[in-house]
């Protein structure tokens, strides 16, 4: 793939994208070592700050996920199935965080996609799937992850 073509900057996007996320669920549970037992979880705090690359960034525990936003830079990552393997995201939490970027559409080839939009986001990424970039996760069909060689 040339670099500068839209497929190379929406696999840039989403290569930063699974990067903070990986950075912020690692920090998070080197400093809740219980977090993955359902049990334990329980009695972590609901609220509290990390710090990732320089930033602080403020967690909110939901259910069996974790919201973090940054201080600065107000990007958002919310984590939910995937806090035991931070490399996978769904369409709801990419779409999040592309809000959070002011990232309004993204191009593959001629088509344009929506990033506001569930529906839209997994169209794209069904066209970055058939170019190799990503692929669904094996463990969950509404999960997805960078295709190995990226």
């Amino acid at each position: 793939m040339a670099e500068g073509t839209a497929e190379a900057g929406c696999l840039t996007l989403l290569r930063r994208f699974v990067v903070l996320q990986s950075e912020l669920v690692k920090a998070w549970l080197l400093s809740h070592p219980d977090a993955l037992d359902p049990w334990a979880a329980r009695r972590l705090p609901r609220h509290g700050e990390i710090f990732v690359r320089g930033e602080r960034w403020f967690f909110h525990r939901q259910g069996v996920g974790v919201d973090f936003q940054g201080e600065e830079s107000r990007r958002v990552v919310d984590v939910h199935r995937a806090l035991g393997t931070p490399e996978v995201f769904d369409t709801w939490r990419l779409m999040l965080y592309l809000e959070s970027l002011n990232v309004s559409t993204m191009r593959v080839g001629a088509r344009e996609f929506l990033m506001d939009d569930e529906r839209s986001i997994e169209q794209w990424l069904k066209e970055l799937e058939i170019l190799g970039l990503v692929g669904r996760d094996r463990s969950d069909g509404k999960l997805w992850r960078l295709a190995p060689s990226n």
